[in-house]
C-alpha cells in the first residue's frame, strides 16, 4: 500500500511522516501497529528514509503488507512448532527426569517457547529496519526552506 505524508522530524535513516488517517483504509492497513494516532485524522508513521527527506517534504511511502503477513505467518507458526516439540520432548524425556509426565511435558513446552523467543526475536531485530518498516518511495515537493531562519 502507498500513501502520501508530510516529513515531520529525521533522524539517522528514519523519519516521522505524519499520515491522513481514512478510517476504512486505517483499518485495513498492516503498518496500523506502527502508527502513532490510530483512531484520529492524523497518524505519525516511523519510516525509513533512504532518500534523505527532511522536514517539511510532501513524501510517498510505500508499506510493505505482504512482508508483514508473511513475517507474522513465521512468527506464530515457529511459536506453534516450537510449542508441539517442546511438549513432545517433554513427554518422551519424562521417565529420565525426577518429574511427573505432565510436569516434564510443561517443562519442555516453556523450555521451547524461550528458545523460540530468543531465535526470534534476534532474527527479527536483524530484519526490522531492512524489512518491515515502511519505506519513503518518493519526494513529491521538496520544502524550499531548508536551513533558512
Amino acid at each position: 500500500m502507498r500513501d502520501k505524508g508530510l516529513v515531520v522530524s529525521t533522524k539517522d535513516d528514519m523519519a516521522q511522516v505524519e499520515v491522513q488517517c481514512f478510517t476504512e483504509l486505517c483499518q485495513k492497513c498492516s503498518a496500523q501497529s506502527l502508527c502513532i494516532g490510530q483512531n484520529q485524522s492524523k497518524g505519525l508513521l516511523m519510516v525509513r528514509n533512504p532518500l534523505r527527506a527532511s522536514p517539511g517534504d510532501e513524501v510517498e511511502v510505500e508499506v510493505p503488507d505482504t512482508k508483514y503477513s508473511r513475517y507474522l505467518i513465521l512468527l506464530f507458526g515457529s511459536l506453534l512448532l516450537a510449542s508441539l516439540v517442546g511438549l513432545g520432548l517433554g513427554s518422551l524425556l519424562s521417565p529420565l527426569l525426577p518429574l511427573s509426565s505432565s510436569a516434564a511435558s510443561l517443562l519442555g513446552l516453556l523450555s521451547a517457547l524461550v528458545i523460540a523467543g530468543i531465535f526470534l526475536s534476534r532474527y527479527f531485530r536483524a530484519k526490522n529496519k531492512e524489512s518491515l518498516y515502511p519505506v519513503i518511495i518518493d519526494i513529491i515537493i521538496k520544502e524550499e526552506h531548508h536551513g533558512q531562519a
